[in-house]
């Protein structure tokens, strides 16, 4: 899974540390001011300058003074209800079809023979989910305003002691109640959908001649090797991501064996992360390495040498590890052996106190390139100012809940690729039902986004371009960080114009535009450039639902922050008082020119 180190940031640390307080508060003023400024333009071409100016200040007057003010809730809730009842004779409701012959279809496909069919299965789900309701959330928001004025509804509507800041939120309020409903349904279809198609059972094969160890039986394409104690309890080894409990009991002097449900499969692990710093081959803290991916998330460290990677973690609670301190591990090997991809490269870790004082014995592993789990005990051996001595864990090696954690690469000439995300300590774990929840309320909020988004446009654009528009506005909100790229030259090949003139030409990306004509080719990436820009410039202004998304921290089984849930509430918070004051300003405007 992948995170940037900002993601796990607490919710005071995201909007003060980060700045997205004051970068949040501006956008809604910008915003704000733009829509003031075109609604100003339209009605200077139809009343004149000063006869413009007027008309907007008085619609700017009427908002705080009587519109804003005397807002009804009751009004507002009127129109929600009509909203509901237009998108139910709209026929909404079939997404709910569309969804249950896709599920259907899905159990086809979903290869449960895969490494870990849970991830394969959530993520299936939840995609699915985000995708539908955002579509049913574009197709309801966009057209509604823009019928009722084509039929002249509109007009029966504001001429009644009914306000343009309660249309607005009716619409918003409506169809965010009928999505909530289609999505409710779908989430519930979800979790029975994967529920059910993970659950498989065991029987028990083979059983040792001592009576304990044992084979299961060839279920989804895995079975489990188990050993029982001496009560006859036991637990299976893993494989496809989860174990089983295995269980021996006498019935009528017979030894009846029985294999429980699947777990860990459906798990919501809760994580602890820490910063993540690199040494150099001399031991020296520098940025880590590049061995030649164009993606810079994960940094390298050679092996043989000095050179590591260092987490350092500042709540490390012992009320939260009472049976020793889980760690779980993501780590990457390049080799640069040729024709060996077989041999594990070896690794070591080590803990360490925040002073450097104390640290433990080397814990070798071998890098299995998937999750990796080591358990370190309570007590345990390392080295006080280089002398060996018994080390007590949380005692010795974590001050105050700050402790360090050391990666080291054992194999001379290969490299170990590590992000801080691909480290962090298992403080526990919380319900997978929960967690599934919280992921469904991330798809909900961006429902409500693209609602939002849809509205706003509906009151100034016909149905047709409203919806383009908010889907022009989803998909810069989904690529912005491609255009960002291209926009700062990351990339070669140049804009969209410089693209086609190469096509044209036959000219590759990585030769120079040599056109002849040096005024030309400035003029071409002037233009793109333009372009670019202007484009880079619309993205700032959606949210960015790639960062919205949380199907990944459901599907790896960890357990969805409660700080970035609640910094995803107060984005999407920030673009319905953004939108609504817009889509007021346009409906404002074209309810005086009627």
């Amino acid at each position: 899974m992948r995170l940037e180190p900002n993601q796990f940031w607490s919710l005071s640390e995201w909007l003060f540390r980060e700045g997205s307080l004051l970068y949040g508060a501006a956008l809604v003023i910008t915003m704000a001011a733009f829509g003031f400024f075109v609604c100003y333009v339209v009605a200077m071409v139809r009343q004149g300058p000063g006869e413009g100016f007027f008309s907007i200040a008085k619609v700017i007057y009427d908002l705080f003074r009587t519109d804003l003010p005397k807002t009804s809730l009751s009004r507002i809730w009127a129109i929600a209800k009509l909203a509901f009842l237009e998108a139910i004779r709209r026929k909404v409701l079939a997404v709910i079809g569309i969804f249950i012959v896709g599920i259907l279809f899905a159990g086809w496909f979903l290869d449960k023979s895969a490494d870990d069919p849970a991830k394969l299965y959530i993520s299936f789900v939840l995609t699915a989910t985000n995708y539908l309701i955002l579509l049913l959330g574009l197709f309801l928001s966009a057209f509604s305003i823009p019928a009722d004025i084509k039929n002249r509804t509109i007009y029966t509507i504001v001429t009644k002691p009914v306000r343009p800041t309660e249309i607005v939120l009716g619409r918003v309020v409506g169809f965010s109640l009928i999505g909530s409903v289609v999505l409710a349904v779908l989430g519930l279809l979800s979790y029975v959908f994967v529920v059910r198609g993970l659950n498989h059972s065991h029987e028990v094969a083979t059983i040792g001649s001592d009576g304990r160890n044992g084979v299961t039986d060839v279920a989804g394409a895995h079975s489990h090797n188990f050993r029982l104690n001496e009560d006859g309890k036991g637990v299976t080894d893993e494989s496809k991501g989860h174990q089983h409990t295995v269980t021996a009991t006498k019935v009528n002097g017979e030894t009846v064996f029985k294999v429980g449900p699947p777990i860990g499969n459906l798990s919501a692990r809760v994580p602890v992360y820490g910063s993540l710093t690199y040494t150099d081959r001399n031991g020296v803290v520098g940025e880590g390495l590049n061995v030649g991916y164009m993606s810079e998330y994960r940094k390298f460290i050679a092996g043989g040498s000095l050179s590591s990677a260092i987490w350092n973690f500042e709540n490390v609670n012992e009320s939260d590890f009472p049976d020793g301190l889980e760690i779980e591990m993501n780590i990457e090997a390049f080799r640069t052996y040729k024709g060996d991809i077989v041999t594990p490269v070896r690794g070591t870790l080590i803990l360490r106190s925040p002073d450097e004082t104390v640290e433990s014995e080397r814990v070798s592993f071998l890098v299995k390139e998937s999750l990796d789990r080591k358990v370190i005990p309570l007590k345990l051996s390392g080295f006080r100012l280089n002398k060996p001595e018994k080390l007590e864990l949380f005692k010795d090696l974590v001050v105050d809940g700050r402790m360090q954690i050391i990666i080291r690469c054992e194999d001379s000439q290969q490299y170990l690729g590590m992000a801080a995300a691909d480290l962090a300590l298992r403080a526990g774990e919380k319900s997978f039902a929960w967690n599934f929840f919280k992921g469904y309320v991330s798809i909900w909020l961006q429902m409500v986004i693209v609602i939002c988004f849809g509205v706003m446009y509906s009151t100034f654009l016909s149905g047709p371009v409203a919806m383009v528009a908010t889907l022009a506005s989803l998909v810069l909100g989904f690529f912005g960080a491609n255009i960002d790229t291209f926009f700062n030259s990351q990339y070669n090949g140049g804009g969209p114009v410089e693209a086609v003139v190469r096509i044209l030409t036959q000219k590759g990306t990585m030769i120079d535009l040599d056109l002849g004509n040096q005024t030309l080719e400035q003029t071409i990436r002037t233009i793109d450039y333009g372009l670019m820009s202007g484009v880079s410039t619309l993205k700032s202004a959606v949210p960015d639902f790639g960062r919205l998304g949380t199907s990944d921290f459901i599907a790896y089984g960890v357990d969805l922050f409660d700080g970035l849930l609640a910094r995803h509430l107060l984005i999407a918070l920030g673009y319905f008082i953004m939108t609504t004051i817009i889509g007021y300003f346009f409906l404002k405007t074209r309810e005086m020119a009627a």
